[in-house]
């Protein structure tokens, strides 16, 4: 099983206190599960330290939950991946992230804006990309940098210039690994946009990506769309939901009456769901026949679950 030496900067390459920070585990379990078990064999770079591949990391990742389920690891060691997964799938259990691996990912993110290094948050977002599941990296590292960015620009702690550099930073990443998931021809179709006056587009880029992941046929058409070409677009392609994000308030993007004229326009052949910051300050009383009111990223996620489930049952 020995691994041939890989440079300190081959791709897929992780040192052990990023594998501690993705799996939750300790530096000192890890080096304890190699020593005893030998959970996993890392490679060693050019200065004789540990590098793990990203097959480590997900085996890692198994052997932590099934251990929380309680396995012994001296039971576990020898089991391979398929049997890892087919016994914490039938023990009901799942992944749970650790409660601050995100703050730190987040941290480091943010000192490398407050230094005007661009390629530092790259590096940490892309490392996050690499080594978290998709849920995750939005839940616990997107969504709380942008808004703890947006807070400290607003203090004055952040230049707009290192605002806008850490939004830009963020679009391009989730537009780049949103790429890399294989639509599948069969998924059920999601239709993603803005209505007209709205240009936010952070939130539902992430939610495009998030239902990539879920094997749905995305497309996104972007912002500050006319609320009757949604529908058109939605229609063509036989959509089975259409998501909508707001931002704006009420009285800045007039977000009701233009709700009204997709719904009508859809005629009831797909679901409107509605999400976004703004969103929260709606009722679902207010919202026209067919549209679903979906505030928090969680809802949004139980939708496209729900509706994965209908589709192929």
């Amino acid at each position: 099983m020995n691994k041939p030496v890989s440079s300190p900067r081959s791709v897929g390459q992780f040192t052990i206190k990023a594998v501690a920070q993705a799996t939750g585990l300790t530096v000192e379990t890890l080096r304890a599960w190699e020593r005893r078990y030998e959970v996993v064999t890392p490679s060693r770079d050019g200065s004789g330290r540990r590098t793990y591949s990203a097959a480590d990391v997900a085996r890692l990742r198994l052997l932590r939950t099934a251990t929380e389920l309680g396995h012994t690891i001296s039971r576990l060691a020898h089991l391979g991946e398929d049997d890892l997964a087919k016994l914490v799938a039938d023990s009901g259990g799942q992944a749970r992230p650790g409660p601050t691996r995100g703050q730190s990912y987040v941290e480091r993110a943010i000192d490398a804006a407050e230094h005007s290094d661009p390629s530092g948050v790259e590096e940490v977002l892309t490392s996050a990309v690499a080594l978290l599941p998709p849920n995750e990296v939005v839940n616990t590292i997107l969504v709380p940098l942008l808004r703890e960015v947006g807070e400290r620009w607003h203090r004055g702690e952040v230049s707009i210039a290192q605002e806008h550099m850490v939004t830009d930073i963020v679009r391009r990443l989730i537009i780049s690994v949103s790429r890399g998931y294989l639509r599948s021809d069969n998924g059920p179709c999601l239709v993603l946009a803005t209505l007209s006056g709205e240009r936010h587009e952070l939130g539902i880029l992430m939610c495009s990506w998030l239902a990539a992941t879920r094997r749905f046929r995305t497309h996104y058409l972007g912002v500050d769309c006319p609320p009757l070409e949604i529908a058109r677009f939605a229609l063509e392609v036989e959509a089975r939901a259409v998501l909508v994000s707001l931002v704006m308030p009420e009285n800045e993007v007039p977000a009701l009456s233009q709700l009204s004229q997709l719904a009508e326009e859809l005629r009831g052949r797909c679901e409107v769901w509605v999400g976004g910051f703004a969103a929260r300050m709606l009722s679902a009383e207010e919202l026209p026949a067919g549209c679903v009111l979906l505030p928090t990223g969680g809802d949004f996620e139980q939708r496209l679950d729900l509706l994965a489930a209908q589709f192929y049952s």
